[in-house]
């Protein structure tokens, strides 16, 4: 318990302490009931004064006199206590928003979560598992509490203006998620964002099917229809359900069995201009290349005497570790 606050709880009890010795003395001297004894007490300590009841003994005068001395300095001390304590978490709080502003002028490279409800929050879980540095921002403050006491690093604020995309430091982003509710929220940020960072990945949320076309526009380079790819992934599950169980254990980041993932085939990466079989064979590795895009253009049938050229996207599918491994080693 903080000093505040133990204070403040001392000083509740000390006020509770001295207005049932008033209620049972002034019963006593004047022989009063309990409840005619408590009305005068606080009637008496909180300078109200209707003056109804009073003490006509002189002992029970003298009493009510000993009762709010005490009483006067109870009041002082729990006030000032109570300001104290909202004074220590104004202070707390402000040193905490500085804080973890200075977390986030740190960042490099890092992800931007727009909307912290269902949507975003699921993302900003994702990004954490997969250990991608990423901020969570959103104007509703029981939804970044819930999200900062989860660990994530979070901003209360609008993201629609650009003093706080740039607050986020959208200008060292890589990319940015606009998980909100609303279409045309989203809309806006996708071109506020593309507006002061034109190399940024912007992915969006549609709620509906005409916004799709309208996000992309803004600038928007994938957009995702939660509600489209609901009914999808349902009735999948009925038709298909050993499909869905197989990319449900694919894209869940929880997996540790199988994931996805892209490898950019660098001009100075030891993969490129060989053959797969040559590249991958000689690591023994259990990664599967399922895809290679190159020049926008998907190839899916993956022969092992195919060439890997630089710029290729390399689609791979396999186990964490071993793509961590494949990875370090085309970065080399």
């Amino acid at each position: 318990m903080s000093e505040a606050r133990l204070k403040l709880f001392s000083s509740v009890m000390a006020l509770v302490g001295v207005t049932i010795a008033g209620t049972l003395g002034l019963a006593y001297f004047e022989n009063w009931s309990v409840f005619d004894a408590l009305w005068c007490t606080l009637v008496s300590l909180t300078t109200t004064g209707y003056g109804d009841i009073v003490p006509h003994t002189l002992a029970g005068r003298l009493f009510l006199m000993l009762i709010l001395c005490s009483g006067v300095g109870v009041v002082a001390y729990s006030l000032g206590a109570v300001t104290s304590m909202l004074l220590e978490n104004q202070i707390s709080r402000i040193m905490e928003r500085n804080k973890m502003q200075k977390s986030i002028n740190k960042l490099k490279n890092h992800i931007i979560v727009c909307g912290a409800g269902r949507v975003g929050s699921n993302v900003a879980h994702v990004l954490r598992a997969e250990n991608v540095s990423h901020v969570l921002v959103d104007n509703d403050p029981e939804r970044i509490s819930e999200m900062e006491e989860k660990g994530h690093l979070v901003m209360l604020g609008d993201a629609t203006q650009d003093e706080v995309l740039l607050d986020l430091g959208i200008m060292e982003a890589r990319g940015i998620v606009c998980a909100l509710a609303e279409d045309a929220f989203n809309l806006f940020i996708a071109l506020t964002a593309r507006d002061l960072n034109p190399g940024i990945k912007i992915v969006a949320r549609a709620e509906r099917p005409e916004s799709i076309q309208k996000l992309r526009r803004a600038g928007a380079d994938k957009v995702i229809a939660p509600t489209q790819v609901g009914g999808f992934q349902l009735a999948t599950a009925i038709l298909k359900p050993t499909t869905v169980d197989l990319v449900e254990n694919l894209f869940t980041s929880s997996s540790f069995q199988f994931q996805l993932e892209e490898l950019l085939i660098t001009e100075t990466s030891p993969l490129a201009n060989q053959a797969i079989k040559d590249a991958f064979g000689r690591k023994k590795t259990h990664v599967t290349i399922i895809a290679i895009i190159r020049n926008e253009e998907v190839i899916m049938n993956i022969r092992g005497a195919d060439i890997i050229q630089p710029g290729d996207m390399l689609i791979l599918v396999g186990a964490k570790h071993d793509l961590e491994e494949i990875e370090f080693y085309s970065a080399k």
